[in-house]
């Protein structure tokens, strides 16, 4: 019996300790009722508490609402051309040449983030070098459709993974769209990083 009531002793302490966190997020009131039960000869009234909630203060600038489901996304194709320099192919690098279509089908135009490119878990912006603004998507208008070709830098084990799965994901609008990857000829240089 001793044993048993040194047991009990033990569960409500735990039990108060944690009405004692709980509380602070406004579910004592549960707990409370658990010790109640759980004591025969000293019964816990629940104590209903209240606390309020402060204002979240933005830590992050706003972010552009994701495009409305009136803007369909569909990848035409994907290339990847693995670097044809020795210093390239060290470094893994490659570019990833897609193909990707939106038809915006709503009665507003539509602004769209730049598209990002995941490998695994690897995150890959759009290569402004390589995509000057009459080449990314932007703004569409309604019921206007654009098609543009987005190029993407990789390196490191974003390449390999791309040449031996031949698959990817483009995040864009609020969509992830799924793409498969042709593995192409290796990119020539140029006479310019060729010349001594």
């Amino acid at each position: 019996m001793a044993r048993g009531r040194r047991a009990q002793s033990f569960v409500r302490s735990l039990l108060e300790l944690l009405a004692l966190v709980a509380v602070a997020g406004g579910t004592g009131v549960l707990i409370g009722m658990a010790l109640a039960q759980l004591s025969d000869d000293e019964p816990t009234t629940p104590v209903a508490t209240t606390t309020s909630t402060p204002t979240p203060t933005p830590t992050t600038p706003a972010r552009r609402p994701p495009a409305p489901a009136q803007v369909q996304l569909r990848v035409l194709g994907a290339i990847l051309r693995p670097a044809g320099t020795p210093s390239g192919r060290r470094r893994q690098r490659a570019r990833l040449i897609m193909r990707v279509r939106a038809q915006n089908s709503g009665e507003n135009s539509v602004t769209l983030d730049d598209p990002i490119l995941r490998v695994g878990s690897v995150r890959i912006r759009l290569d402004r070098a390589a995509n000057p603004p009459e080449t990314q998507l932007g703004t569409i208008a309604a019921g206007d459709t654009k098609s543009v070709t987005l190029r993407y830098e990789l390196s490191g084990d974003a390449t390999p993974k791309v040449t031996r799965d031949r698959r990817a994901r483009l995040d864009i609008g609020g969509q992830s769209l799924s793409l498969r990857v042709r593995v192409g000829a290796p990119v020539r240089p140029s006479k310019a990083t060729t010349a001594p």
